[in-house]
């Protein structure tokens, strides 16, 4: 069997697919979803009633601007990702995961300068309500990338799934910032970094395995 005689049995089958939009065009579809999961997510929830006055603060925003960039930086990466053959420099890698940790250890400061005030501040209160608050937030845009990404072919799906997860994770963050008018340190480390350091382990671990069977299962739906 010839060459071109080997290509056209293996392509025979195959289904004509549109191309993925430019990521660009993709991230701006995403963040369109964002704005409506968290318009609804305020509608529901609430916006913390101090928030005008929180918004002239430096905390508030070095906390938001943080998730923002973290958020824009991961989604982003992972919808470049989902191209087939792409594969990610290592600044690009590293750059989401410096701004989610610049938010942390600005908590962290934070917390030093409380418990210098008062031991009081090591003191962990109850939050999971806010877990579940970001973790509502989350699922809609964080759905919403897994499909985006799952359109494409991606190579590296750990660090896609992993990628598709922080920003999910950052989106709830940057919810529950906007909700919850709780401003101690240890509270806004344990209830809300907390998810964003958890949920890209898990997807990490258990999410990028159960991609991957969806995206078989998927594949032999097709054929």
């Amino acid at each position: 069997m010839t060459t071109d005689e080997v290509v056209s049995e293996l392509v025979r089958d195959l289904k004509p697919v549109s191309p993925l939009p430019a990521p660009s065009v993709r991230a701006w579809t995403w963040g369109a979803i964002v704005a409506v999961a968290g318009s609804a997510a305020a509608a529901v929830f609430g916006l913390r009633p101090d928030l005008a006055h929180a918004a002239t603060t430096l905390n508030f925003q070095a906390h938001t601007t943080s998730l923002l960039l973290a958020t824009a930086l991961a989604s982003g990466a992972a919808l470049l990702l989902a191209i087939p053959g792409e594969r990610l420099a290592r600044a690009r890698q590293l750059a989401p995961i410096a701004a989610a940790g610049g938010w942390i250890a600005w908590l962290m400061v934070e917390l030093g300068f409380a418990v210098g005030r008062s031991p009081a501040a090591w003191t962990i209160d109850f939050g999971w309500g806010c877990v579940g608050k970001a973790m509502t937030i989350a699922a809609v845009p964080g759905v919403a990338l897994l499909l985006m990404v799952g359109r494409g072919a991606p190579v590296e799906v750990r660090r896609a799934v992993t990628f598709a997860a922080l920003a999910s994770a950052g989106v709830g963050a940057l919810g529950v910032e906007l909700t919850c008018p709780k401003t101690d340190a240890m509270h806004l480390l344990i209830w809300h970094a907390g998810p964003m350091v958890a949920l890209p382990v898990v997807a990490a671990v258990a999410g990028a395995p159960l991609f991957v069977w969806w995206l078989r299962r998927r594949q032999a739906a097709r054929s």
